[in-house]
């Protein structure tokens, strides 16, 4: 097969800047040419790289050639270095090498809920499953995904393993005998230690090597502990630069409106701008993408734009007994509102359930198929259908009605606000809205004879569903870059994942 490579479109998981000093001093061109077996890989529609023929292929820290590549290539989590062509707004350039990462590979420990090695995984419609089928009890696979601080996954590829068990994640309870990571209990002999300079400390990022353990049984310890390696997302030159940088994953700690995406502080200020989302959707376990100014001595960037990777949901809206499904989900305004390994739920909403109807707070995602997960549930008080709230997208519109979330809402009698603008009427309201645009109505009256949302207070927060977050960052200067991605399809259709 003969496929003219044009270019990769990624939506960076971590990026970190890198120099390619070298490229530089000896003015170095990079040249795109014709690939024999390879093709245009889709990473979330947001970033624009180019592979050439001197592009390094990885898949775990071993080098592959492009074939392998192109067979196995969808749906991974990714690591890439940006040649020195890259643009100020990071958005595109060459790959100088390229690796496929995979978070846990070993046996299946439970399948409802899923966990592989005690770890908790959520797969969703936008999982690429590598024609695995139904996951059975004992099945050795290898996922790869998005880490959350609890050590569990949100998974974009799953595939069949044939290699040595590990598991990436935060180590516990580490004494001289044993550590966990998760519920995982792992028995220490002889280990090697790589990259660990710093020590082996509860709560650093780690990944571990096992072999195989025949013996292993679930709720008991691994015994074939073989290296621990220390990661960091900042593995930048030893050179102290500020420059352009983007980051991805879940947010795992907060200090205020500031917070940490592993080892690195995102700070922000009143000039941050929040894409996809709102500044009050800044919470652990929730996923973004942050573009700013990155600075290599202090592991900090100063946040320019903040993207929500997902669509976001969020309601304010009774509940009642009947309607929460205890460990599973929450039957809502037309709408199954599935719990995930990640989901916040200090009220235990969804762990002992309801005695009586209560008035709730729900913040969550969407995938490509429409499936809805709750990222956070909060317990407002007593139900009142007086005050409540709906963010969507608009499924579909007939002046002066709209469908969002699969609901009914009536702006014929509302204020209606365009961000930059201030108030507008109905009839300029469906000329700026289209189908996928994303609107909220807040403070709202929920008819229950109509079963419509009516007046209240609704904001055109995105009138294309544009998440694209690629502005450019003035004086940059950039020389290359370090991107982590998630490759989800290529140009000929060989595989169509689409995670986001």
């Amino acid at each position: 097969m003969k496929i003219n490579f044009k270019h990769l479109i990624v939506s960076s998981l971590s990026v970190c800047l890198l120099t390619n000093f070298d490229a530089i001093a000896n003015n170095q061109n990079p040249v795109t040419e014709e690939i024999i077996g390879s093709g245009i890989f889709d990473v979330n529609k947001t970033r624009t790289f180019l592979i050439n023929e001197d592009t390094t292929l990885y898949f775990d820290q071993v080098e592959i050639d492009l074939e392998f590549f192109e067979i196995i290539g969808s749906g991974f989590k990714s690591e890439f270095t940006v040649n020195p062509d890259a643009t100020s707004s990071v958005d595109s350039g060459t790959i100088n090498a390229i690796e496929l990462i995979t978070n846990i590979k070993g046996p299946v420990t439970s399948i409802n809920p899923l966990m592989v090695l005690e770890q908790p995984v959520l797969l969703t419609s936008d999982t690429e499953r590598a024609s695995l089928g139904e996951l059975k009890l004992g099945q050795n696979i290898a996922v790869s995904g998005y880490l959350n601080a609890n050590n569990s996954l949100k998974a974009s590829k799953v595939l069949l393993n044939e290699s040595d068990w590990k598991v990436r994640g935060y180590p516990s309870n580490i004494n001289n005998n044993s550590f966990n990571i998760g519920s995982l209990d792992i028995n220490r002999s002889s280990e090697q230690f790589i990259d660990c300079e710093s020590g082996f400390n509860n709560g650093i990022l780690i990944e571990v090597i096992m072999t195989e353990d025949t013996n292993y049984q679930s709720g008991t310890a691994i015994e074939t502990l073989q290296s621990i390696r220390c990661l960091k997302r900042n593995r930048l030159a030893d050179e102290k630069v500020i420059l352009p940088s983007v980051i991805q994953g879940f947010i795992n700690d907060m200090q205020g409106q500031d917070f940490w995406i592993d080892d690195i502080k995102v700070n922000t200020d009143n000039t941050t701008e929040y894409i996809n989302g709102e500044k009050n959707f800044i919470d652990l376990a929730v996923n973004v993408e942050v573009q700013g100014i990155f600075d290599s001595e202090t592991s900090e960037i100063q946040a320019e734009f903040i993207r929500f990777t997902d669509n976001r949901i969020e309601i304010t809206f009774p509940v009642q007994p009947e309607e929460v499904n205890i460990g599973e989900s929450i039957n809502l305004l037309n709408t199954i509102f599935h719990v995930t390994p990640q989901t916040r739920d200090n009220a235990n909403i969804l762990v002992s359930g309801i005695q009586q109807p209560i008035q709730i707070g729900l913040q969550g995602y969407i995938d490509s198929q429409g499936n809805a997960y709750i990222s956070k549930i909060l317990d407002k008080g007593l139900p009142d259908y007086q005050t409540v709230s709906l963010r969507g997208n608009i499924l579909s519109m007939n002046n002066p009605e709209l469908n969002l979330l699969n609901n009914t809402v009536d702006v014929s009698n509302s204020t209606i606000i365009k961000l930059g603008v201030g108030i507008i009427d109905v009839e300029t309201f469906f000329s700026e809205v289209t189908v996928g645009s994303q609107i909220d109505i807040k403070n709202a009256r929920y008819d229950i004879n109509s079963n419509k949302f009516v007046d209240g207070l609704v904001t055109i927060r995105d009138p294309n569903n544009s998440q694209n977050v690629t502005e450019e960052i003035i004086g940059s200067g950039i020389f290359g870059a370090f991107v982590t991605a998630t490759i989800t399809a290529t140009a000929d259709q060989i595989f169509v994942s689409s995670f986001e």
